[in-house]
């Protein structure tokens, strides 16, 4: 592990010297550094770990989670576009010139994609005999997955974008459009080719692949990009998709859940977690993120209370109808006192399905006593940097006795897909193909006893399984970044997100429009193709 990040550091200085910010080609192969690179194995090597480098860019890694402040589960209280515009992105203000994740996603994608192109360009070329056949089949192998990857995200939030599969030069390195049918194809071809290529039976945590794509991973990344596009335009679920998406994740075997949802966000457990199957990775003192700071002490992602409502009570049914709620005085939430507010907010989370206390805090406080910790609260958030919802993200700080500040200093993973996403798309997938079928009841209850909820009624109807398996996806995977695109391939996020409003944070009111269902193309890089790539024209 050690030996990987010292990679991954050499090679990101070497490939950021030679990178440039022209559009497709982000690392063109004539700088003067190429013609002493790819000499050996490790220039191979630390070329790969520059690649996965591109991770720690923006969307890829800890700023993620700030997509949800574009749906109904949380609000982005500060507008930098550090934390990718989201809170101005959520309140309609969607724009060819918006910078945040529009600007982000794209350029990091084809950053990765650029990289991996070359080294692929140069692995074809090589004639060195310190790369075995095995190890030259596990560099292209981990190259398709990581293009597959770029393009995944491109297609997820972009209606069209260049496909390129090839080094580009001065003359090729602007590109038109290619249609959703053909982008969808390039990242489904190297999903397959790296389902085929990569060594089979191997997991996250053995060595081999360690911190790398395995097939399990691209299989249940492969099985993301289908079911987001399973649905029609009115939400009503494609049969014949929803079949081959069942098929797809029955094939994923070695994987199983950890003892708790937190477990798989706490630094000390992320290494050995039997859930994680790909993750961006960290390691103190060289490789760091903010994420304490800036989900903690800055509060930047602050859970609505519609997503604290949508948490179960322990006997399984919904909060509005349990007899085990407590049910706050709400002119007292939401009036001037912070004591009393600080109590009533308390209520909210007694009986309560323990993900809610795992993955948020309120009032800025919280207790680490489930951790191993001292039982004693703790504030988490700094008093100038309140959640303007009075809840605040705890799913990603670690266990402290201080308040996180500058010298924090955060290495957890950043979880891109575990093994309770894979049953959560098993049971939506087989819910909407067979009904609520053994196979779809079984998966959804593996992921709710984990956290102690009770199972699903077996005489449960289609319908209903398919509105609790949606909800589960949303206590399961709060602040994840998932929900933006659930909400997305369930045709909701007009129903669901235009005119939000958090009852505690009055006048923030979120606008979606039919338009808004992708981003535009950043403007910056529609100047620079001079004609030849064109603005999608929701935006023009």
């Amino acid at each position: 592990m050690k030996k990987n990040i010292r990679i991954l550091l050499a090679a990101a200085l070497l490939i950021s010297a030679t990178s440039c910010e022209d559009f497709l080609q982000k690392d063109p192969p004539s700088t003067p550094s190429q013609s002493v690179f790819w000499q050996k194995k490790s220039d191979f090597d630390s070329a790969l770990a520059g690649t996965y480098s591109v991770m720690y860019s923006g969307p890829f890694s800890y700023i993620m989670p700030c997509f949800d402040g574009l749906t109904d589960n949380a609000i982005v209280q500060h507008s930098e576009a550090t934390y990718g515009h989201a809170k101005i992105i959520a309140q309609g203000d969607l724009t060819p010139n918006q910078g945040g994740f529009v600007t982000s996603v794209y350029s990091n994608c084809y950053t990765g994609i650029a990289r991996v192109h070359l080294i692929m360009s140069q692995l074809e070329t090589y004639k060195g005999g310190d790369i075995n056949a095995d190890e030259r089949k596990f560099m292209l192998a981990q190259c398709k997955a990581l293009r597959g990857y770029f393009y995944s995200w491109l297609y997820q939030c972009y209606k069209e974008v260049p496909v390129v599969t090839e080094v580009l030069n001065l003359e090729t390195m602007y590109q038109p459009k290619a249609s959703r049918a053909d982008l969808l194809q390039r990242v489904l071809d190297d999903y397959n080719d790296a389902i085929d290529e990569l060594p089979a039976g191997k997991l996250y945590t053995d060595s081999e692949t360690t911190g790398r794509f395995t097939v399990g991973a691209v299989q249940a990344l492969k099985a993301r990009l289908l079911l987001f596009d399973a649905y029609d335009e009115n939400g009503k679920a494609i049969t014949s998709k929803m079949e081959e998406i069942v098929t797809l994740l029955q094939q994923i075997k070695g994987y199983e859940l950890a003892a708790r949802t937190r477990d798989n966000f706490i630094s000390s457990m992320q290494k050995d977690s039997p859930e994680i199957m790909f993750s961006v990775r960290y390691l103190r003192p060289n490789l760091t993120n903010s994420m304490d700071l800036y989900y903690g002490a800055w509060a930047v992602l602050d859970p609505t209370r519609d997503l604290i409502d949508a948490f179960e009570c322990t006997d399984g049914k919904k909060w509005s109808d349990s007899p085990l709620a407590e049910h706050p005085d709400e002119s007292v939430l939401y009036g001037t006192d912070n004591t009393l507010k600080k109590a009533e907010r308390e209520k909210l989370f007694q009986n309560r399905d323990r993900r809610l206390y795992e993955s948020i805090n309120h009032s800025m406080f919280a207790n680490f006593k489930a951790d191993g910790m001292k039982d004693e609260e703790i504030q988490v958030n700094e008093s100038n940097n309140q959640s303007p919802t009075g809840f605040s993200s705890l799913k990603y700080i670690q266990p402290t006795d201080v308040t996180p500040g500058y010298s924090t200093v955060s290495d957890a993973d950043v979880v891109v897909v575990r093994y309770a996403h894979v049953l959560l798309m098993l049971a939506e997938a087989e819910n909407e193909a067979h009904g609520a079928t053994a196979i779809a009841r079984n998966a959804v209850n593996e992921v709710r006893t984990r956290s102690g909820q009770p199972e699903v009624d077996p005489a449960i109807s289609q319908d209903d399984l398919r509105e609790l398996i949606r909800n589960e996806w949303r206590v399961e995977t709060c602040l994840e970044g998932l929900r933006y695109f659930q909400l997305k391939r369930w045709k909701l996020m007009d129903k669901l997100v235009n005119g939000a409003e958090d009852p505690a944070y009055k006048g923030y009111i979120k606008v979606y429009e039919p338009a808004f269902e992708f981003f535009p193309l950043p403007q910056s890089e529609i100047d620079k193709a001079g004609g030849i790539l064109v603005q999608d024209p929701a935006y023009k």
